[in-house]
């Protein structure tokens, strides 16, 4: 035994002993990431923007500079211009909201910046080119039309009563996923400017709801817009935004259909509270991302009794 207790301690003792001469580490593969959002309003020509991005650690990480990006409906194609001052705002603020993909990258934002006309349900493909490393293609299709019916379409201005809950419907929008309700609150920090700053809400105070089903086409406002987005505010604020705005208050409100390809690119917060699953809607060469398309309708709300005789009421 002595002899085998031996010959085990000069085994252990050499196993120690070895070195490892050399490390091999790979160099990440530069994968491009690529946002393309596309937004409609009524009559007016689209909206388009492009965040690109490469995957963090890879070598050519940073700014993605002379992209070919080009965007397609119908019969005419245009090209996306590199806007990098306002890269900010490359990306919805609803959207970042549910991605937060763009805080704290050195991605580069691309817009429209020419004429492009395409109607709801009308098919949009991209092809995103950069430089023969990556090259993306993908297609969305503009949700259709719809009408609201409280307030009536076409009405961008109209009022409610202090302390009125407004329920907010539309028809329905074919091929949505679906829709996301954003309100801007203005004014309430005059309202509460008796509470110490630190518990003042924001101005505005944005507030964002779900409906995460195509035939959803209710939402009660204030009260269930922006539930998630309530946490850390003052009793006072989150008791008043369940009966509705207080006087001399205003809301910037829009209702947005969205595609199924944002919808499961953005399956993460609200959308996905397990967690976040993504399914890209670009696919091609070195790269992945998602084109993304919404119809958006607009329209200002006054909490002001009495301006009810010269704007009119929501409701009526």
């Amino acid at each position: 035994m002595k002899y085998l207790a031996r010959w085990f301690s000069l085994g252990v003792f050499s196993l120690t002993a070895c070195e490892m001469d050399s490390v091999s580490l790979m160099t990440p593969e530069s994968l491009l990431i690529a946002q393309v959002y596309i937004a409609k309003e009524g009559a007016k020509p689209l909206e388009a923007t492009a965040y690109l991005h490469r995957v963090l650690g890879s070598k050519d990480y940073g700014p993605v500079l002379g992209a070919d990006i080009t965007l397609t409906s119908g019969d005419r194609s245009v090209t996306l211009v590199k806007d990098p001052d306002r890269t900010s705002t490359c990306i919805p603020e609803w959207v970042q909201r549910e991605t937060s993909d763009i805080s704290g990258s050195l991605g580069t934002c691309y817009r429209l910046q020419e004429l492009l006309s395409a109607v709801p349900g009308e098919a949009i493909q991209v092809s995103i080119k950069d430089g023969g490393v990556s090259e993306l293609f993908g297609q969305t299709t503009l949700p259709g039309d719809f009408t609201m019916k409280t307030p009536r379409n076409g009405r961008k201005f109209c009022t409610v009563q202090r302390d009125q809950i407004l329920e907010l419907s539309w028809s329905e929008s074919q091929d949505a996923w679906a829709y996301v309700v954003e309100a801007n609150v203005w004014d309430l920090d005059d309202v509460y400017n008796y509470l110490p700053e630190e518990d003042r809400p924001p101005q505005p105070l944005n507030l964002v709801g779900l409906s995460i089903s195509s035939d959803d086409t209710k939402m009660r406002f204030p009260s269930e817009v922006g539930l998630f987005d309530r946490y850390g505010l003052h009793r006072d604020v989150f008791l008043q935004l369940q009966v509705g705005l207080p006087e001399s208050t205003t809301a910037d409100i829009s209702v947005a259909a969205v595609d199924r390809n944002f919808v499961n690119w953005a399956r993460a917060g609200k959308f996905h509270p397990s967690g976040q699953i993504r399914t890209p809607s670009l696919l091609g060469k070195s790269g992945t991302g998602v084109i993304g398309s919404y119809l958006r309708k607009d329209f200002k709300v006054l909490a002001d009794s009495t301006l009810q005789g010269l704007i009119g009421s929501c409701i009526s």
